[in-house]
């Protein structure tokens, strides 16, 4: 899914979406894996779109000089004000390029879930 029919037209993808990441055409709770490429978070609209339990990953190409770059603390901050639940990140950075994996916080070790 791109905004730009020029990205589409190079892509070797079988299925491409012409979207604005800021509207997806996409039903609420419909994915397990929302993952952005350098491009700006909608953190609303991922948050909007994906499944309980589902992953954000994020990438880009240029590591933190790229202009959408956005550290993982960040990024967890935005995604849990988005869906109300706290998020754990992992951030990477090899050469040029970094990365960052968001999914739903574990709950601290210790604690049980209660049982009806």
């Amino acid at each position: 899914m791109d905004l730009s029919s020029g990205m589409l037209a190079r892509s070797a993808a079988n299925c491409c979406i012409q979207a604005d990441a800021a509207r997806l055409p996409l039903a609420d709770g419909c994915a397990a894996a929302v993952v952005i490429g350098d491009g700006p978070l909608f953190a609303a609209e991922a948050a909007r779109v994906m499944a309980a339990g589902a992953v954000l990953v994020w990438f880009n190409a240029l590591g933190d000089g790229a202009p959408f770059f956005v550290p993982a603390q960040v990024l967890a901050e935005a995604m849990t004000a988005a869906t109300g639940g706290p998020r754990d990140a992992v951030q990477s950075q090899a050469h040029w390029g970094s990365r960052a994996v968001l999914r739903p916080a574990a709950p601290p070790s210790g604690l049980r879930h209660a049982h009806p």
